[in-house]
């Protein structure tokens, strides 16, 4: 079967042109070809279309190869070239060589052209994937430092200030962003709204799509005393906004100061948990509902209202330190997240949350990051 190939020939002798596309005749190959030997002529020839190969002689009377590889050079073109002469010196073959010609090949031993010319041929298309590879990854790399850049300013400063609850969250984010939030909405008779959030994906669509999840609860908190009407109403405006290949689970609990007391819902989100002052387990707060964005008509339930007492632990996290991974491939799993709490049961939120993240460093030893990890600790302050 021929192979096409469009061949720039530098040259000014029409029978040694001739002589090159008998070889590459001989070999399949079916040239489409231009015979230039000025400069200008060259550079017409470059600007006009792509070639798949360049094949220069190294003197002629007005031309040289050295001065077409220059050409070649500055107007950044990534072609194959290979210089076929009668003659040329060790010193000056090396120049051309490292002025970036493939290979030089004489007159006389032109049955070396097709294995250089297929060779080339091959390493140039390795060359192009290289390159098309490389500009994805500084693409993306770039949408993920942008998405990073907006996630991190998503992030409250510092906690609220509570004369009942002890309130601290992080997160930490991966190498390659995804999309972890998670924030302090003031609420209706003194109430605080605590939301932790996960949205899939990575780069700057995810990050923007918590910005305006963000936005929407921030504006629909201060006024709500339903939970479950507040993310009905956050998920029919996200849902219009939305791609079926994206969502975002949400767990959003609402501490009443005044009981105290908490209510929830979770649409999607990993349980989260609720322990006593011992570190035992005293609510599970599951799943109600599906993530936002997937279905715009869904009516989201509140949770069961919980009594809080002194020293109880609201335990609010994404499944970044669930899934954390030991070099054996063992996750770090609920088990080990509720012993740390456990063991620190008596610590500050700050030291909860720090001694979290500190068991899962040590547990996945020096392993990369794959996902952010986020939690958010509110404990209740002993009674005045």
């Amino acid at each position: 079967m021929s192979k096409s190939l469009s061949i720039l020939i530098v040259e000014d002798s029409e029978a040694d042109a001739e002589l090159l596309l008998h070889e590459l005749r001989n070999a399949a190959f079916e040239p489409t070809f231009e015979r230039v030997d000025t400069s200008v002529a060259m550079s017409a020839a470059l600007e006009q279309r792509k070639w798949d190969l360049v094949v220069a002689d190294f003197s002629m009377p007005q031309f040289n190869a050295l001065a077409a590889l220059e050409l070649l050079n500055q107007k950044g073109i990534d072609v194959p070239f290979i210089i076929v002469s009668g003659t040329i010196g060790e010193e000056l073959a090396v120049k051309a060589m490292k002025n970036g010609a493939r290979d030089y090949i004489m007159k006389g031993n032109l049955r070396r052209l097709v294995p250089a010319v297929e060779r080339e041929l091959s390493e140039a298309v390795q060359r192009r994937e290289r390159k098309r590879a490389e500009e994805e990854l500084r693409i993306n790399q770039e949408q993920f430092r942008v998405a990073r850049e907006i996630q991190q300013r998503l992030f409250p400063k510092s906690p609220p200030e509570s004369g009942v609850f002890d309130i601290a969250g992080a997160s930490h984010p991966a190498e390659a962003t995804g999309g972890d939030y998670f924030d302090y909405l003031p609420m209706a008779d003194g109430c605080l709204g605590i939301v932790v959030a996960d949205v899939t994906g990575h780069g700057v669509g995810p990050a923007l799509l918590m910005a305006e999840t963000r936005a929407y609860l921030r504006t629909l908190a201060p006024n709500a005393r339903d939970m479950g009407d507040l993310l009905t109403q956050a998920n029919r405006v996200l849902a219009d906004d939305v791609d079926f290949e994206r969502f975002v689970t949400v767990i959003l609990t609402r501490l009443d100061p005044r009981s105290p007391s908490l209510d929830y819902v979770n649409a999607g989100h990993p349980s989260c948990y609720v322990l006593d002052s011992s570190g035992q387990v005293k609510a599970q707060l599951k799943r109600l509902g599906v993530p936002l964005g997937i279905q715009p008509d869904i009516d989201y339930a509140t949770g069961p209202v919980i009594s809080l007492s002194t020293g109880d632990i609201v335990l609010l996290l994404t499944d970044g330190i669930e899934e954390a991974m030991s070099p054996d491939d063992a996750f770090f799993g609920v088990d080990r997240i509720l012993e740390v709490v456990r063991a620190n049961s008596g610590s500050t939120a700050g030291e909860i949350v720090e001694s979290l993240f500190r068991a899962v460093r040590d547990f996945s030893r020096g392993l990369p990051q794959l996902d952010d990890l986020t939690v958010v600790v509110a404990k209740v302050k002993p009674s005045l």
